[in-house]
Parts: structure tokens; sequence; C-alpha cells
């Protein structure tokens, strides 16, 4: 990878690391499928899935150490302006939803909105940068 790329802390063991918590997301959500709602095997499926997506989020924020100071500013600024951008649109959505607009959206769109924001920023800052 470039060297100075701003995604370099990103290597192919995170991105192996990262397909194998997706995996265990997919498999403990099958498996908790099998049990009713509400019951104590569920809750803990879904405790196990939460445990998983954090250390998804935090393996994904961590190696971000790695790099240089303007490469961290970079992606400092691009996770807030990633924040604030999910945030408008979270309120937004809320308020479209109360006021008949739209069906409420899936939980996870805003992970991909936040993710998606902060991938285009890091790009568009780093640029700005060279």
């Amino acid at each position: 990878m470039d060297p100075k790329s701003p995604f370099r802390c990103y290597d192919r063991r995170y991105v192996i690391e990262i397909i194998v918590i997706a995996l265990a997301l997919v498999g403990l959500a099958f498996v908790g499928r099998q049990f009713e709602r509400g019951s104590g095997a569920r809750i803990a499926m879904a405790l196990l899935q939460a445990a998983c997506f954090a250390l998804l989020v935090a393996r994904s924020l961590l190696p971000i150490r790695k790099l240089d100071e303007l490469q961290q500013r970079i992606h400092l600024i691009a996770i807030a302006v990633s924040f604030g951008l999910t945030g408008i649109a979270v309120t937004a959505s809320g308020y479209l939803v109360r006021a008949g607009m739209v069906i409420p959206p899936p939980g996870l769109w805003v992970w991909a909105l936040m993710v998606g924001a902060w991938g285009i920023g890091v790009l568009v800052l780093a640029r700005r940068y060279r």
C-alpha cells in the first residue's frame, strides 16, 4: 500500500479480523433466531452480537494510533464531520417519520452512513493536505 495513503494503517490482518467478526455477527444472528423473542438465550445472543460489534468498532479505530500526526488529524476531522452528518440525517429522518413522509429506516443505515462519510472525508481531507 502507498506509504502516503491515509488508510495505510489498515493491513491484510485487519481485513481478515473484520471478516471473522462480521461472520461471527451473522452466525450469532442465525443462532439467536432459533430462540423465542425475549428468552434468555436470545438475549444472550444479542449481548454477544453487541460485544462483537463493539470489537469491530474498536478494531477499526485503534489502528489510527499508528499514523503520523497529520494523518491522525485528517481522521479526527473526518470522524467529526461524519458524526455531524449522521446526527443531521438521523434527526431529519426522525422528523420525517413522525410527519408520515417515510417509513422508519433500518438501524444499520446509520452505521453505513457514518462509515461512508468518514471514508469520503478522509479521502477529501488527505487530498487537501497534499
